[in-house]
């Protein structure tokens, strides 16, 4: 089962292994901003905690997934087909690793890239609060 491990606002970040630091440290970043978010350690990508997402679903305005790992076919993948096939319509915004070539480097630098950093995640969010106005 996953683990919440804070329940504020109406955004919700679903996270799994090294991105749940990620999370919680995006959460903050955004607390400043006056932006108060839900974060959970999904703790497994299979099985997936579907009653979790069902109840998440439910009161939630939309979800954030993290992953150091490919989008494509990965868990924010994952819980998109869940919600699919749940009759769920639940905005997903999905954070991870592109579908493109990814260039060598250090991990600071190869987060730096692929938008891993807080700042750069909770600027995506501001973002997108901003067109949903």
């Amino acid at each position: 089962k996953a683990e919440m491990l804070s329940d504020r606002g109406r955004i919700v970040f679903l996270a799994v292994g090294s991105m749940v630091d990620v999370a919680e440290k995006t959460a903050i970043a955004l607390s400043g901003d006056g932006i108060e978010t839900a974060v959970v350690n999904m703790r497994f990508v299979k099985p997936l905690d579907t009653a979790l997402l069902q109840e998440l679903a439910q009161r939630m305005d939309f979800f954030v997934t993290l992953e150091e790992n490919a989008l494509a076919g990965g868990f924010g993948s994952a819980v998109l087909e869940y919600l699919a096939d749940a009759g769920l319509q639940v905005p997903v915004l999905r954070v991870g690793i592109p579908d493109a070539f990814i260039e060598q480097g250090s991990r600071s630098e190869l987060w730096e890239l692929c938008g891993f950093q807080p700042e750069q995640i909770a600027e995506r969010i501001k973002k997108y609060l901003s067109k949903e106005r």
